[in-house]
């Protein structure tokens, strides 16, 4: 399939996710931005476990910087731009390896996909704990000189 109509369906699929989610409206549009912005990232680095490190990094980033600007909870743009990433097509494989009784298979395609939700997890919540102690510490800061 072509990058571009896979970035159109990544842009599609984060707004249908956000508006399933009851997502107010006026983040949908952010929130599809950023998903598209970061499977980019995950298509040039050739879909490997890095690039689910590396493009989820980045949607936890802008996800955490526009929740800052639109003074919202950074939670309502990564849940719906970090969908597309999940690796459910490889969940789907390894099930039916092991339902057809191709357990090496399973094992490889399991543990790929495993490492791939972990390096989603692990960079969702870097971002999340990165930006929450600069953003505090630069607060107290400024309430500190008033």
């Amino acid at each position: 399939m072509s990058w571009w109509i896979q970035l159109i369906a990544c842009g599609i699929a984060a707004a249908s996710f956000s508006v399933l989610l009851h997502q107010p409206r006026s983040t949908i549009l952010v929130s599809s931005l950023v998903s598209i912005l970061g499977y980019s990232v995950f298509l040039l680095l050739k879909q490997s476990t890095l690039a689910y490190f590396l493009a989820s990094l980045l949607i936890g980033i802008c996800c955490e910087l526009s929740a800052r600007l639109m003074k919202r909870v950074a939670t309502l743009f990564v849940t719906g731009a970090i969908v597309p990433l999940v690796p459910g097509v490889g969940l789907y494989r390894t099930m039916r390896f092991i339902v057809d009784g191709e357990y090496s298979d399973a094992v490889r395609t399991g543990a790929a996909t495993l490492l791939g939700i972990c390096g989603i997890a692990m960079a969702i919540t870097i971002s999340s704990v990165l930006f929450s102690a600069f953003w505090h510490r630069k607060a107290n800061q400024r309430g500190a000189s008033c």
